[in-house]
């Protein structure tokens, strides 16, 4: 149809066949009559004026193509509706000629091509549009009771806009639904640019529901394929934004359009690229916005891939997107794309306590990041050509690169990273032990892994660390890693092969001279004794260690105890495990395995008692008539240890099984009385009846353990006799409280791993959090003397480099607001403005960026102080004032202060009233002396050859005049700052207008502020250099001139 229609109007073009040379000058001087821009005389912008300015336009058309007048326009919209008609036959035309001369180059000036998108705005404006708009009153929800008046009223909209949309699908498709989409520019220019207006008539007419559908207003059904193949012609980032626009637009479409948008929005997400497509629809393809990702923009994307279709079950939805997902977080990817995708992971991982569909999305994530570390071959073998043909397999080096992208971005949850991280701990260590013992790895690589596994460490909790390091000591490896002459690692069932010779012959004993190591590793236990020790000393966890070494002592005395059932190999593991926890974690560091002095102690109660008891049963067994027994002198010390060692001598010393054991646990036992003097029989019971235990051995133990029983017993003593004058402390099962959790958050906060550091922060942000709930109460149990050391840290942290750190630290002082307004301002104002007076025109950019944090940090401040506000005015104002007015430092902190002004008025007006006058006269004063003329210049501008010259880049830059970038120019014609000035004081108009409203006539501005303000806003809107500042002072003028007539009829 539209190849017909196409010849036609070419015909009446004065075209007579579609040969070459092809000219598109008939069509282009068509297309000038219906835009012609001649007005009628006596027009006075009026409908009446426009509408015989329309049909003049036509007329003129209709003679100079020799087409018949149809008749006379009732109304503007029908005189509107004719020229898109006739718009949209002569896009047809121009379409036509361009396809059927593929070959042959039409030359298309910026002139004529800005002529064609006008055509096809039009169309859409004066065409498509109003008659969407009639038709949809009669199935909008507000026009239900109209409904059987307006369809027969409405059925010759309805086919006209069925006409206009399928014409414009058979534009797009002109060889049919089987072909892809027309190469023509015209086409591509309809379908990519306007593709929310071709969508919405589309949807609307052919996907109508039966029950709404009449005679009149039929469903028209060809639209639904066209529709249908422009969804999967066109990228999804494209499609994605038009429904998008569609779904978030016009509140009179109908219900059924919104639910078929919604719809075909989900089976984006599902297409290849369709997540990708969401994210370029939302943050556009730059990575402009950086890692500061705002956060409505971080939940309506989330809110969109988390919620599952109607018709779809969500395992098959959430096995399909979280692939897509996981994909934004590799490297190459921009950074805001890296954000969303895991602000969304970690919702599905369980930040978001409502999502029901937690439990199915998690296991999704889970398998695919677990999977290749846990999976042997020969699945993983061939990964790289698998892949291909399965997304969802990754291999080890990705799935680790996308694990620390995820734990980087994400909320820094205990819960999201332990969930995360914790099913693959073995593997991961097994993956850094192998890293470790190679010394040709990448050592990033090996700090990466060793990161990874720091920080689950960190954050999970006692029980939870213990229990995955007992699986690693007790299940051993039973898969290995190999890595390539690429460096690439990936999993094997068998470890890779040792030369026998350094078997037989390790490298330290090589040369012969030096003394064989005890520290190595000669059976080849897993984990390594002394790798698998000094890892833990690494966490810092000073209870994960004593649970654990509790934990061996306990399994090798049940080892021990065995007998001859034992496994000699395990039993020799956990001797050496723990010994090895005996030589680098005993001491007063954080990570020594004493913490915990009370379990501890009862594993030494426990082994004494176990002892005490063999002991009786022996002595109580029946007696065997030996020759000992049978001499009534016993023999002296002196001459038992003049004996020899033969063991056959009835009189030698006899080592027990459980001497070895009782041996390490009395010396653990005098360690962990040396730790913590403050243990006593008072406050310890335990130590009493440890005390009465020692006593048999000390008496009839062996000669290693008489002594030791001695001084143990000796020492509880000296303990039970002092404790009386001994300052007692609280007990360490007391509940923690705000000065412990303090405590904590300082040490996380000084580990150099991001999502530690965060998790400190958090922990103070919930201190002083609670504080202000309870507004200074008893409810907060916090120290008041911890504010100021809370407050200090908040400020360093919103200074930091990193954006994670500063949100968090951004957030804290935010939460202090309420409880500690005056102090968090003060503090702020401070890092602020101090010193500018000195050394403002010294300042670094380093320096800048500081201040301009702290600046960024005031402004969530002040609007967190709501009404508040104005008990702070005279301790905010003038010193933002103050660094406004100084013009000797950069002019990025002085629109910055004008900025926070804004900030300020836009909080709380009223508290501004005594400065606003002051305000608005220096925002003139400085629109007057600052503004920069169309022909001055900030500075000389380059000369011609230099703009030529693009092997001077360097000289180029040091001529340009200072522009938005220029962040240390102290140049006050900087655009910035005028732009600044402008918007302060249009907040200024609208505020007092608001003030108006809610009946409070209170008007601070004087008269001659505002004769000078108008006189200074038409002129900065006639002859600023800069467009921007240009656009907003018009529009200020305007808001003037209605507030001034709003100001009058206010009065009367």
């Amino acid at each position: 149809m539209q190849t017909a229609v196409a010849a036609e109007v070419a015909a009446g073009f004065g075209m007579d066949s579609p040969q070459p040379p092809p000219n598109l000058s008939p069509l282009l001087h068509a297309a000038a009559l219906l835009l012609s821009s001649q007005k009628a005389e006596g027009s006075n912008h009026q409908s009446q004026d426009l509408r015989a300015l329309l049909e003049a336009r036509l007329q003129t058309f209709y003679a100079e193509q020799g087409k018949e007048n149809n008749g006379e326009f009732d109304t503007l919209e029908d005189v509107q509706l004719a020229t898109a008609i006739e718009a949209l036959s002569i896009i047809e035309a121009i379409d036509s000629m361009l396809r059927s001369h593929i070959s042959v180059s039409i030359p298309i000036g910026a002139r004529d091509w800005r002529t064609v998108r006008t055509l096809i705005s039009l169309v859409f404006k004066w065409g498509l549009q109003p008659l969407l708009a009639s038709i949809n009153e009669v199935w909008a929800p507000k026009a239900t009771n109209r409904r059987f008046v307006e369809v027969d009223s409405k059925s010759k909209d309805h086919q006209k806009l069925a006409m206009l949309i399928t014409r414009i699908m058979t534009l797009i498709f002109p060889e049919g639904l089987n072909k892809s989409l027309s190469q023509s520019p015209v086409a591509g220019e309809v379908a990519q640019r306007h593709t929310v207006d071709v969508l919405r008539p589309a949807l609307t007419l052919g996907w109508l529901p039966k029950q709404l559908a009449t005679s009149a207003l039929p469903v028209i059904d060809h639209l639904r394929p066209f529709a249908m193949r422009l969804l999967s012609s066109l990228s999804p980032a494209i499609v994605i934004s038009a429904l998008g626009n569609i779904l978030s637009g016009q509140n009179d479409l109908p219900p059924y359009v919104r639910r078929t948008a919604s719809n075909f929005l989900t089976q984006q997400l599902l297409r290849p690229g369709g997540v990708l497509g969401l994210c370029e629809s939302v943050f556009g393809t730059e990575e402009a916005l950086g890692e500061d990702v705002p956060l409505d923009k971080l939940e309506k994307v989330s809110r969109t891939l988390l919620s599952v279709p109607a018709k779809m079950d969500s395992s098959e939805y959430f096995h399909k997107v979280v692939p897509k997902i996981l994909q934004l977080l590799a490297d190459n990817t921009p950074a805001s794309y890296r954000k969303i995708a895991a602000y969304t992971l970690s919702q599905m991982l369980g930040s978001d306590k409502t999502f029901v569909h937690r439990e199915v999305a998690s296991s999704v994530i889970f398998s695919t990041l677990h999977r290749p570390f846990t999976t042997p071959p020969p699945i993983i073998e061939n990964v790289g050509i698998v892949a291909q043909e399965n997304p969802d397999l990754l291999r080890p080096s990705v799935a680790l690169s996308r694990l620390l992208v995820l734990i980087a971005n994400c909320d820094p949850s205990p819960e999201v990273i332990s969930n995360l991280l914790e099913p693959i701990v073995p593997a991961l260590y097994s993956l850094l032990f192998h890293l470790s013992t190679h010394r040709a790895s990448d050592p990033r690589l090996k700090e990466s892994v060793q990161g990874l596994l720091t920080t689950w460490g960190k954050i999970v909790d006692t029980v939870g660390a213990v229990g995955v390091f007992w699986v690693i000591i007790v299940q051993g490896q039973s898969l290995h890693w190999k890595t390539d002459l690429e460096g690439n690692f990936s999993l094997s069932e068998v470890p890779e092969q040792k030369a026998k010779l350094d078997f037989l012959l390790p490298e330290d004993a090589v040369d012969g001279e030096n003394e064989p190591d005890i520290d190595t590793n000669l059976f080849d236990f897993y984990p390594d004794p002394v790798h698998f020790v000094s890892f833990l000393k690494g966490l810092d966890r000073g209870d994960v260690v004593s649970e654990l070494f509790i934990k061996l002592l306990e399994a090798y005395r049940e080892q021990r105890m065995m007998g001859r059932r034992q496994d000699p190999m395990k039993t020799l593991h956990y001797l050496q495990i723990f010994m090895q926890m005996q030589v680098q974690l005993l001491g007063d560091t954080s990570s020594s395995i004493l913490r915990q002095p009370e379990q501890l102690l009862s594993f030494v109660k426990q082994v004494l008692e176990s002892a005490s008891s063999q002991d009786e049963e022996t002595r109580s067994g029946p007696e065997e008539i030996e020759l000992g027994s049978l001499r009534i002198v016993p023999r002296d010390e002196d001459e038992l240890s003049e004996g020899d060692s033969d063991d056959d001598d009835p009189d030698s010393e006899v080592v027990k099984p459980d001497d070895e054991l009782l041996e390490t646990t009395i010396n653990l036992l005098l360690s962990v009385l040396e730790s913590h003097e403050d243990l006593s029989v008072r406050q310890t019971p335990a130590l009493n009846d440890i005390f009465e235990l020692l006593e048999p051995i000390s008496l009839n133990g062996s000669s290693i353990l008489r002594p030791l029983a001695r001084e143990a017993r000796m020492v509880i003593t000296a303990r039970s006799a002092s404790s009386s004058t001994m300052n007692q402390q609280p007990g360490k099962a007391e509940k923690e409280g705000s000065q412990e959790k303090y405590q904590k958050a300082l040490k996380l906060l000084q580990d150099p791993i991001l999502p530690v550091r965060a998790h400190g922060l958090l922990l103070l942000r919930e201190l002083v959090t609670v504080y202000s709930k309870g507004k200074g109460s008893k409810a907060g149990n916090i120290d008041p003397a911890l504010t100021p050391a809370i407050l200090s840290i908040f400020l360093q942290s919103i200074q930091d480099e990193d954006s994670y750190i500063f949100l968090n630290g951004v957030q804290g002082l935010a939460s202090m607001v309420d409880g500690f307004g005056s102090e968090v301002l003060a503090n702020l104002v401070r890092e602020y403005s101090d010193g500018l007076e000195r050394n403002g025109a010294f300042m670094t950019e380093q320096e800048l960026n500081n201040r301009v944090r702290v600046g960024e940090a005031l402004g969530i401040v002040i609007k967190r102080c709501g009404t508040s506000l104005g008990k702070y005015r005279d301790m905010l104002i003038p010193a933002l004032i103050r660094v406004f007015r100084l013009r000797t430092i950069p002019v990025t902190l002085r629109t910055s202060s004008l900025s926070l002004l804004a900030d300020a008025i836009d909080t709380y007006p009223l508290a501004m009233l005594p400065y606003i006058e002051d305000l608005g006269q220096s925002m003139v004063d400085l629109l007057q002396v600052e503004t920069q003329g169309a022909n001055e210049s900030a500075a000389p501008p380059p000369s011609k050859n230099e703009k030529n010259d693009e092997g001077n880049n360097e000289q180029d830059d040091s001529r340009r005049p200072p522009g938005d970038n220029d962040h240390l120019a102290t140049n006050p014609k900087y655009p910035p700052l005028r732009r600044a000035a402008l918007h302060l004081l249009g907040l200024l108009i609208r505020s007092t207008t608001r003030n108006l409203d809610d009946d409070n006539p209170v008007i601070p501005f004087s008269g001659n502020l505002m004769k000078r303000a108008r006189l200074t806003l038409g002129y900065v809107a006639s002859t600023d250099q800069d467009g921007v500042a240009r656009a907003m002072a018009r529009e200020i003028k305007e808001e003037m001139a209605t507030f001034e007539a709003h100001l009058l009829g206010h009065e009367t």
